[in-house]
């Protein structure tokens, strides 16, 4: 399942980020306003019931949503870091977990785990967070690496840009997943999405330095 979040504040955050002049800090808060206005998205699709509760003058109806506490988000370094922390603020119940993946730089651009740290996640709902979902390798790497570590009741995909190459790689493979984007283009050029934001990485971190 592919949804495309059309929301007007996050397309506003989109087109702040995309600025090729934008500095470390601005990206990262952009980054972690699309997170939580994604996560709120999200929430809008989680099982709700109807509740009464006391307040200091009378009874009310409300509703609560019944699955709050079966949330975990896992966070594909590093790009995803200031999302997470988004996601987090509205998840704030959730636990939590990485993923590291190394993509090569040549095509056909595999990506392998170099570290995993999750929680329990059987018959809970994973959130994974990456900003990208280019040439879909790096995401399906994850999704397989997560499985192998238990049986999630939901996969959805929280991320800011993707191609229509990466999204028909994922989804052949997990069909099961959701998918929620802002975003859908169509050019790669040397793994990388046209025309993106750049490394979102590199961005907000730094630029590694080659040892």
């Amino acid at each position: 399942m592919l949804k495309i979040i059309k929301n007007i504040v996050l397309q506003d955050r989109l087109t702040k980020i995309r600025n090729k002049d934008i500095g470390g800090a601005e990206f990262k808060l952009g980054l972690l306003e699309m997170g939580r206005y994604m996560a709120y998205e999200f929430q809008s699709t989680m099982d709700i019931e109807e509740v009464s509760i006391q307040t200091p003058l009378d009874t009310a109806q409300g509703i609560k949503i019944k699955e709050i506490n079966d949330v975990v988000v896992i966070t594909i370094l590093r790009a995803a870091i200031p999302m997470v922390e988004g996601i987090m603020g509205v998840f704030s119940e959730a636990e939590c977990g990485v993923v590291g993946v190394s993509r090569d730089e040549e095509p056909p651009y595999d990506a392998c785990v170099s570290y995993i740290r999750i929680p329990e996640i059987t018959d809970k709902i994973v959130l994974l967070a990456d900003p990208m979902l280019a040439t879909g390798n790096t995401m399906n790497t994850s999704i397989r690496e997560i499985k192998s570590h238990g049986n999630p009741r939901r996969i959805a995909i929280l991320n800011i840009i993707a191609t229509e190459e990466g999204v028909e790689k994922v989804l052949e493979n997990n069909s099961e997943v959701e998918i929620y984007t802002c975003s859908i283009e169509n050019r790669l050029e040397n793994g990388y999405i046209i025309p993106g934001l750049g490394d979102a990485g590199d961005i907000a971190f730094g630029k590694p330095v080659d040892r």
